[in-house]
């Protein structure tokens, strides 16, 4: 039987797991695949590559929405790529390449304009060559150490609140509507979507939401510790303009400051003004970033480049957060 691809099919998880376990010589957690694949309320496509009834390739769909003022779209990142380390010996050169082109394919057919990734540099380098992939620009990256205070941001008495709650529900209904509509694009941030973002197991999340005396949430933080560093994996105001986010940001330092060392750091676009306002207000300093936003058209009239321009990610973006 020739090598084909087609798209993955619940009974394919065992084989995709050992896989795994081959390509990448540890052992796959398969709650985790459960909650990114079986329980993310966006889908899109994983694929496989299927040689003699055996999987020797697969590439894995996150999906998502994309959400903005040009329109509502279904999306994806690709994620947990691999293939056999042996496929090369079996003459299959050009297995990663094709598996990537047949991924393309099939979710272009469902609508999806594009992909998205962020890859490391040596990864780059090959999916640039090999599947078209385009870098944006290396992710911006900013810190703030927690023994500094912001230089701005009180909360302003009475008229906001500070409440650490994981639950996004009706109050945050408010927050999604300015979000979706904002100019460019971003990932789905409806209470649904952040729900199941925010239930990974094995992960722990804070979250912090700002709210205003309607109890409407004007912006939202969520925070992980990794590798030393508190991560401000979301990181959400109604507008990005307001006093909103020196009041967001100066009570989540405020907050954690007690009880966490080293520093607190967010992901933005590097000309947004979110990362413009935390440098020159709050006092947050460039990072070192050893990964780059990458996209890859799947519709060809699609403007690609205008799309990844204005890309608004942030850690959760990104499925290892």
């Amino acid at each position: 039987m020739a090598l084909f691809f087609r798209p993955a099919e619940p009974g394919d998880r065992p084989a995709i797991l050992s896989l795994f376990r081959t390509a990448f010589k540890v052992d796959p957690d398969p709650g985790d695949w459960r909650w990114k694949y079986d329980e993310n309320p966006r889908r899109a496509v994983s694929v496989v590559a299927v040689d003699e009834g055996r999987v020797i390739g697969f590439f894995g769909a996150m999906g998502t929405r994309y959400r903005g003022a040009a329109g509502d779209l279904p999306g994806t990142s690709a994620v947990d790529v691999m293939t056999d380390p042996g496929a090369r010996a079996l003459g299959k050169t050009a297995l990663f390449k094709e598996l990537g082109d047949a991924f393309r394919r099939i979710n272009a057919a469902t609508g999806i304009p594009f992909d998205f990734g962020f890859p490391h540099e040596r990864a780059r380098k090959i999916e640039e060559r090999l599947l078209g992939c385009v870098t944006i620009e290396p992710c911006g990256e900013w810190g703030l150490p927690f023994e500094t205070p912001p230089l701005l941001g009180r909360l302003r008495r009475g008229l906001l609140r500070l409440r650490e709650d994981s639950r996004f529900g009706a109050a945050h209904e408010f927050l999604a509507e300015k979000l979706h509509a904002r100019a460019g694009w971003r990932t789905d941030r409806s209470a649904a979507v952040l729900a199941w973002r925010f239930s990974r197991p094995g992960v722990s999340y804070r979250v912090f939401q700002l709210l205003d005396l309607r109890g409407r949430s004007r912006g939202f933080a969520v925070t992980t510790v990794r590798d030393g560093r508190t991560l401000l994996v979301d990181l959400q105001v109604a507008d990005e303009a307001s006093p909103d986010l020196a009041d967001l940001v100066g009570g989540v330092h405020e907050t954690l400051r007690r009880t966490h060392a080293g520093r607190l750091v967010a992901r933005s676009p590097r000309g947004g003004l979110l990362a413009a306002r935390l440098r020159e207000e709050l006092g947050f300093a460039s990072e070192p970033s050893d990964t780059v936003l990458l996209v890859r058209a799947f519709d060809p009239d699609f403007d690609l480049m205008a799309a990844g321009r204005t890309f608004d990610y942030r850690f959760s973006d990104h499925d290892v957060f």
